[in-house]
């Protein structure tokens, strides 16, 4: 008996351990965090199965575990506390009447956690049932398999460890479940060395194909990754971008490392702030200045600080519009930034919070400050006034007045000594037949839309060695995203002379709703964005916006000569084709008359909590004594029940199939391999009558022999009454 349980528990075990991999990726991916928590739980229902601990004393102990678990995540409360009580209660309330009232909106995270146990606890059971009754874990050790191997494929999950782990443990699990099944069916124990061996010869032929498998050379992939090609015509590959980090999969959002450009995003809907706003405004936050041909950092400069009170004029590079057309910006923040986001022409902030305002000269950057100390600040107001930019004067800048700029400009004239030459040459052929300034920036600008670019979140390389980022993205893969297109225009203006500088922030967002016919604006991580700023004597800084997909025009005033001047008509940049959005099945609508009723029903039991909490424990405690002496009183329901029905076969065969079931319930277990005929002798044996005899007599000849007409069912209905009544007493 011990070599069985010992074989029980390696089984259990291995089987949790699989059972772990299947979460770690659920866990990472979805960013559910508390692994160990699950991980324990799922042990604690293991080691039930093991020892079978009886149902009525897991499944309480289960449910506490269930509820402590939630008490310590979301609360701080102790959970032999009453406020742990009156929490959980009021959780059940306000899920139950959001289940009842289809609002599912309004589902709390506990309860997606309850859920979520509940899932793992079914998991246990049928995997239980797998290893106790079928001895066959072959299915779920393949759809293991097929599980991380399609999330390491697909997603940015790494399973190369889980498929080791995943493998090993299957193939241990198969060889344990069998050696099992072998000593069931032929009612012997497998002596202590046969089973030592063939255990150990399963691992020893495991770890030496594993090392073999380790140490052979392999061949790369044989096709390209395919994630791409599933992801480039999703909404996430087309809305936003990040301008953070270093390379690999990284979440979409702002952040202030730019040192290493390139890989794969992941989208985050997470909202960032809501403006109200009368017309869309890219949402400048920082620019920086040197190119290390792997990203951006901020040069040295001494950076220069101007402070201002709320309410005062801001002095900004950006040269604002006119006085008279002032417009507002009222925006509230979700996430906690240190600083304003700025529209283009930002004149001044207001806000009722406590704070001033810091302005950095140096990188555009306007911080919010309190008591000394940077401070995020949730709701304001942005006065600001767009620029508009002369068309004539824009065509009358010339080369010759780059060589008029003082020496603070020389720092968006910087360029890596090893940039290459070819980046250069590119930019001197696109701009050769250009007059002017402005023409070559927007010639630059097109380039991009016109010369089989593509823009894609997944697909943008990480530069390796001495590969240059500007240069990779180029010539080599023309595929990414709004980093590679910015930084690219950046570096081919500061070639020809230009002064330029990269600009981060967020796109515009898109429209939610309107309050008194001004749009709103919700701007998520998916809008973090960058973009261009380009510097023309005598105008001063301007916006470009290299990036496939996105539009930032500048207001132009058209005040040529239309004599003799062409007049430039804004380009619009093609956008995406928006996916055609599926269509929503209608919320099935809950009568009011219900939802009043469920409503009442609901604000009943939560003024009664207490009570309808000690009730549900009493009868809980009822249960468990009716089940424990289920013996007594299972009969006058069975029989009862059964003589309702008719005397015929179909009776009959289910009262048969009932008799066995009681029979094998109180302890009288037929032996694997015994014919009905031996296990009626022995019950019969058992109560010193021969009605089990008798009743296995009718069911073999009606189920093998076919003959159910010429049956008294009233003489058998008597025998089967009379072995239920034994069974009670």
């Amino acid at each position: 008996m011990s070599k069985k349980l010992v074989l029980s528990f390696f089984v259990y075990f291995f089987v949790f351990v699989l059972l772990v991999e299947w979460l770690k990726p659920v866990i990472e991916l979805t960013d559910t965090d508390h692994l160990n928590l699950f991980s324990f739980f799922l042990l604690i229902s293991f080691l039930f199965y093991f020892i079978k601990l009886k149902g009525y004393y897991a499944v309480p102990l289960k449910l506490v575990l269930i509820c402590w678990t939630i008490i310590s995540i979301y609360t701080d409360f102790s959970f032999f506390s009453r406020d742990s009580l009156s929490y959980l209660t009021e959780a059940f309330r306000v899920n139950f009447f959001a289940l009842v009232t289809q609002d599912w909106e309004s589902i709390t995270d506990p309860f997606r956690t309850f859920l979520f146990f509940l899932l793992l606890w079914m998991t246990t059971y049928l995997l239980n049932y797998w290893i106790r009754v079928r001895k066959n874990a072959l299915l779920f050790f393949a759809l293991t398999v097929l599980f991380i191997t399609i999330l390491d494929t697909f997603s940015p999950y790494n399973g190369e460890k889980s498929i080791v782990i995943i493998m090993g443990c299957g193939f241990v699990i198969m060889g344990l479940l069998y050696a099992q099944k072998v000593t069931d069916e032929n009612k012997e124990y497998v002596k202590s060395s046969y089973l030592l061996a063939a255990v150990g010869s399963l691992v020893g032929i495991l770890l030496v194909s594993g090392a073999i498998s380790y140490f052979l050379p392999k061949a790369g992939p044989s096709w390209p990754d395919p994630v791409p090609f599933f992801t480039s015509s999703s909404k996430s590959a087309l809305d936003g971008e990040g301008g953070a980090g270093s390379g690999g999969h990284r979440k979409v959002g702002y952040g202030e490392n730019d040192e290493n450009l390139g890989g794969a995003f992941l989208s985050d809907d997470t909202p960032v702030l809501r403006a109200t706003v009368p017309t869309k405004q890219y949402w400048k936050i920082e620019t920086k200045d040197t190119y290390t041909t792997k990203g951006w950092i901020q040069s040295n400069t001494e950076a220069q600080i101007s402070s201002y009170n709320l309410g005062e004029k801001i002095q900004s590079d950006i040269i604002p519009g006119s006085e008279e057309s002032t417009t507002k910006a009222s925006i509230s923040m979700f996430s906690e930034f240190p600083f304003i986001m700025q529209p283009y022409g930002i004149k001044q902030v207001d806000a009722l919070e406590p704070v001033t305002l810091s302005w950095n000269e140096t990188n555009q950057k306007l911080t919010t400050f309190s008591g000394g100390s940077t401070v995020p600040i949730a709701n304001y107001d942005v006065i600001y006034s767009e620029p508009v930019y002369s068309l004539k004067a824009l065509r009358n800048t010339t080369m010759e007045s780059l060589n008029e700029l003082s020496s603070e400009f020389d720092r968006y004239l910087q360029l890596p000594e090893n940039l290459p030459t070819r980046v250069k040459d590119l930019a001197a052929s696109i701009t050769e037949d250009d007059k002017n300034l402005y023409e070559k920036a927007k010639s630059i600008e097109r380039y991009f839309r016109r010369n089989s670019f593509r823009y894609d979140q997944q697909l943008a390389a990480i530069p390796e060695g001495d590969t240059d980022y500007v240069d990779q993205f180029l010539f080599e893969t023309k595929v990414g995203y709004c980093d590679n297109f910015s930084t690219s225009m950046v570096v081919m203006l500061r070639s020809q002379g230009i002064p330029a500088r990269w600009v981060k922030g967020f796109a515009p967002g898109e429209i939610i709703q309107k309050e008194d016919s001004l749009p709103i604006y919700e701007v998520t991580n998916n809008n973090a964005h960058s973009w261009v700023e380009a510097y023309f004597p005598n105008i001063g800084w301007m916006a470009f916006e290299p990036t496939i997909g996105f539009t930032n025009n500048a207001n132009l005033n058209y005040d040529l000569d239309l004599q003799t001047d062409e007049l430039e008509t804004p380009k619009e940049t093609p956008k995406p084709t928006p996916p055609k959005p599926k269509p929503i099945k209608e919320r099935a609508e809950v009568s009011e008359g219900f939802t009043k009723i469920t409503g009442n029903a609901v604000k009943w039991v939560y003024e009664r909590k207490a009570a309808v909490t000690w009730l549900i424990i009493g009868l809980a405690f009822l249960c468990l004594i009716a089940y424990h002496y289920r013996r007594k009183w299972l009969s006058k329901v069975l029989i009862p029940v059964s003589r309702m029905k008719k005397n015929d076969w179909d009776t009959f065969e289910k009262m048969y199939h009932q008799l066995l079931k009681q029979l094998d319930s109180y302890g009288y277990k037929k032996e694997q391999g015994q014919t009905l005929t031996d296990y009626a002798k022995q019950i019969d044996g058992y109560f010193g009558d021969s009605h089990m005899r008798k009743l296995t007599s009718v069911y073999e000849n009606g189920f093998y022999g076919g003959n159910k007409e010429d049956v008294n069912y009233v003489e058998v209905r008597e025998s089967w009454e009379n072995l239920i009544n034994q069974l009670s007493g």
